[in-house]
């Protein structure tokens, strides 16, 4: 039995993938009021180890897109924005400090898949919309609430508005 335990023991510190981040997508501003450019943001949730998440990509209509570092720590576990620009995310929503990164994109106005890749551009989070749900244009985000995208008021660094959950991946 101690060689059992030991074993383990063993597994668990040399074994990469016993403790890892566990990503979600957990808010999607993809049409925001009038012209949506600089304005368009992702919200993740590590609920796992943290990570340097400036090592992975956001791919989104076939692009890896570099994550950059703008406010906040590299470093996440918790809640991360990933911003099509991050000044204008940051000048959007002054109360937000949490990791605020920027990468350059443009979502769909009418859906699309999106995923967090990480550094080995393995698909660590992928989430998927569509305009039907709602949000298009409105000045509301979608939230996952319960395994579904809810339209709701931006609540970028906390979770969903009351009667949300913070999601499993």
């Amino acid at each position: 039995m101690k060689r059992l335990a030991l074993a383990a023991t063993v597994f668990v510190a040399l074994n990469p993938f016993a403790a890892h981040a566990a990503f979600t997508f957990t808010e999607i501003m993809y049409d925001a009021p009038g012209t949506d450019t600089k304005h368009e943001w992702v919200e993740v949730y590590n609920d796992g180890t943290a990570v340097d998440l400036a090592t992975y990509k956001f791919f989104e209509n076939g692009s890896n897109h570099g994550l950059t570092l703008h406010a906040g720590n590299a470093t996440v576990a918790g809640y991360a924005i990933i911003a099509d620009d991050a000044a204008t995310f940051v000048a959007d929503f002054p109360s937000y400090t949490g990791a605020v990164f920027d990468a350059a994109f443009s979502l769909s106005n009418t859906g699309e898949t999106v995923s967090l890749r990480d550094a080995s551009l393995v698909d660590v989070a992928t989430a998927t919309y569509t305009a039907d749900v709602g949000a298009a244009g409105d000045g509301n985000t979608l939230n996952f609430v319960s395994g579904s995208w809810v339209p709701r008021t931006p609540t970028p660094g906390t979770a969903a508005a009351s009667g949300g959950t913070t999601p499993t991946p």
